[in-house]
C-alpha cells in the first residue's frame, strides 16, 4: 500500500468514525428523551391524580355548603388556611391555577395545590405543591413534583346534554343572574405543562364532583 492509498483508507476510516460516533449520539439523544418523557408522565400523571382524589373526596359537615374553590393566577398564602395569594407577571408562572378542597373526616382535612418557583437563576424551576395542616394546626407545604410550567384548573357546569367550561375568574361565589355560581359546578379540569431541558408534555384530566 502507497502513501496515497494509506491517506486515503486513513480518511474514509475517519468519516466512517465520525458517522458512527453521530449515530450513536443521536440513539442516545432518542433514549434520553424518551426516558424524559416517561419520568414527567409518571410524575405528572401522580399529582394530577392526587388532586382528583382530593376534588371527588372533598366535602364538609353535615348542613354546610360543598365548596371547591379555585383562582386564577395565584398561589396559596403561607399563614391563612384557604386564603388565596395573587402573583401576577412572572411569579404567576403562566398564570397558574391554585385550588383547595375541604373534607369533613379530619384526618384527611384541608388540602390545597398550587405552583411556585423553586430554586434560583438558571436552578429555578416551577414546583406543584401541596398545603395542609400538621397536627399542631400550622400550615405546612410539601412538593409533589418538579418542572412544572403551568397549572390550569377549569369549572364544568352541565348545560342540557352537555358540559360547558368556565375558567375560574368568571364564577361568581354569591347568586347572581350574569355569572354561574360555584355550586352549580359539576366537574373541574386540570391542565398542567411540563418541561425538563428541551422535553415538554401536557396532562389533562377531568373529575367528576362527588356532589352531582
Amino acid at each position: 500500500m502507497n502513501l496515497i492509498e494509506l491517506l486515503i483508507s486513513s480518511l474514509l476510516g475517519g468519516i466512517i468514525l465520525i458517522s458512527i460516533t453521530q449515530s450513536g449520539y443521536h440513539v442516545y439523544q432518542s433514549i434520553e428523551g424518551q426516558l424524559t418523557r416517561v419520568t414527567l408522565h409518571n410524575e405528572g400523571l401522580q399529582a394530577i391524580q392526587m388532586m382528583g382524589r382530593a376534588i371527588q373526596t372533598a366535602s364538609l359537615p353535615k348542613g354546610a355548603t360543598f365548596r371547591v374553590m379555585a383562582k386564577d393566577t395565584s398561589g396559596m398564602s403561607n399563614s391563612q388556611t384557604a386564603q388565596f395569594q395573587v402573583r401576577k407577571g412572572s411569579a404567576s408562572l403562566d398564570g397558574s391555577d391554585a385550588f383547595y378542597t375541604h373534607h369533613a373526616d379530619e384526618a384527611i382535612g384541608y388540602q390545597a395545590f398550587f405552583v411556585q418557583y423553586q430554586g434560583h437563576y438558571e436552578q429555578r424551576e416551577g414546583v406543584l405543591y401541596l398545603q395542609t395542616k400538621n397536627k399542631k394546626g400550622h400550615l405546612q407545604n410539601d412538593a409533589l413534583v418538579g418542572h412544572v410550567q403551568s397549572m390550569q384548573i377549569q369549572a364544568g357546569i352541565k348545560n342540557g346534554q352537555s358540559i360547558e367550561w368556565y375558567e375560574p375568574y368568571e364564577l361568581s361565589e354569591r347568586v347572581t343572574k350574569n355569572r354561574p355560581h360555584w355550586k352549580e359546578v359539576r366537574a373541574l379540569k386540570i391542565h398542567i405543562k411540563l418541561q425538563k431541558n428541551k422535553h415538554a408534555l401536557e396532562i389533562k384530566k377531568i373529575f367528576a364532583l362527588r356532589h352531582s
